[in-house]
């Protein structure tokens, strides 16, 4: 069994209920964690803790964890992005990206104040559709809709190394990002 669905297949999935195509489970209104809403077994999706090659990506609250770099993917990439919250010396996990062939198709939030294995919500994209439409969740269909066009959750973000969040004097702190 293939381990990716493709974003018709995610599409065709949603329009008739909860199925298992392609090793992608669509979401129903119980899904609860990745594997309800993307092929947890595509390149990156089960990843759990940012590897030493993730980049960091300033924000006006701190910085995030990203991987991969975008010297990593190619413009028709499929797999997860991931995305860490860095706190302290600790990273939490807030997004999971499914990229099919390039085109964002799933987003995914988890649950950062309780089990990070659970999401707190999930899109279909580019329909800008909920996953969790039901399951009192964050995103509803309107939360979902503008997702797409966020340039911080599309398949380029300029990072630095990691190295930069605990020695900045390197040049390669000192130049943009890439």
């Amino acid at each position: 069994m293939p381990s990716r669905c493709s974003s018709s297949l995610v599409k065709q999935a949603l329009r008739i209920g909860t199925l298992s195509l392609c090793g992608c489970v669509a979401a129903s209104a119980f899904a609860q964690s990745l594997s309800d809403v993307l092929p947890v077994k595509a390149m990156n999706c089960a990843l759990k803790d940012p590897p030493e090659q993730a980049g960091i990506a300033a924000t006006p609250g701190g910085f995030v964890l990203v991987y991969p770099r975008d010297a990593a993917l190619t413009d028709t990439f499929t797999g997860c992005k991931l995305m860490w919250i860095v706190d302290g010396t600790k990273s939490l996990r807030y997004a999971t990206l499914y990229f099919d062939g390039g085109k964002l198709a799933v987003a995914a939030a988890h649950d950062m104040r309780g089990d990070p294995n659970k999401l707190s919500a999930a899109c279909a994209l580019p329909a800008g559709k909920s996953l969790l439409p039901k399951s009192g969740q964050k995103a509803n269909d309107a939360g979902c809709a503008g997702f797409a066009e966020d340039p911080f959750y599309a398949l380029r973000l300029p990072t630095w190394p990691r190295t930069c969040l605990t020695d900045s004097s390197g040049a390669v702190c000192r130049e943009e990002p890439r």
